[in-house]
């Protein structure tokens, strides 16, 4: 099942704020994915307040993803499929999306260092601009080299 998995900043409380401080793209995490069946967009999301599940299509699925693109780095990737039992066995924002992803490392704690590992795992960034292209629009070279 692939994942989009999205790194925010966030107006950390307690001493979270000092984990993720020197990262402010990198300071909370959650999870969107696509379901093609019934053709909508999911969020999962641990705050520090709530659970987060939402379910978004037509002009809410297009505000989603252009907010992903504007505020948020994301990585695309697929979830391994098995239990993932791990210590510390504190539930929050990181350990909520490893659960999702069934990935079992325990030293991964900040949502910078998940987003270091997936990058590891085969991950793919995207939504992400081209650096000289302010709106995103570019053309490849396969376009310049084609007869």
């Amino acid at each position: 099942m692939k994942w989009i998995i999205c790194f925010r900043p966030a107006m950390n409380i307690g001493i979270w704020k000092a984990f993720t401080l020197h990262r402010p793209d990198f300071q909370h995490v959650y999870a969107v994915r696509y379901d093609p069946e019934l053709k909508v967009w999911i969020t999962f999301e641990f705050a520090s307040q709530r659970f987060n599940f939402e379910w978004c299509s037509g002009d809410e699925a297009a505000l989603l993803v252009g907010d992903l693109f504007e505020n948020h780095k994301c990585i695309e990737i697929d979830s391994d499929v098995g239990n993932a039992i791990h210590l510390p066995r504190l539930i929050y924002c990181v350990s909520f999306v490893k659960h999702i992803l069934g990935m079992n490392n325990p030293f991964i704690l900040t949502p910078y260092q998940l987003y270091c590992e997936l990058i590891k795992l085969g991950g793919k960034p995207i939504f992400e601009e081209i650096e000289g292209e302010p709106d995103g629009i570019y053309e490849t070279e396969d376009v310049h080299t084609a007869a």
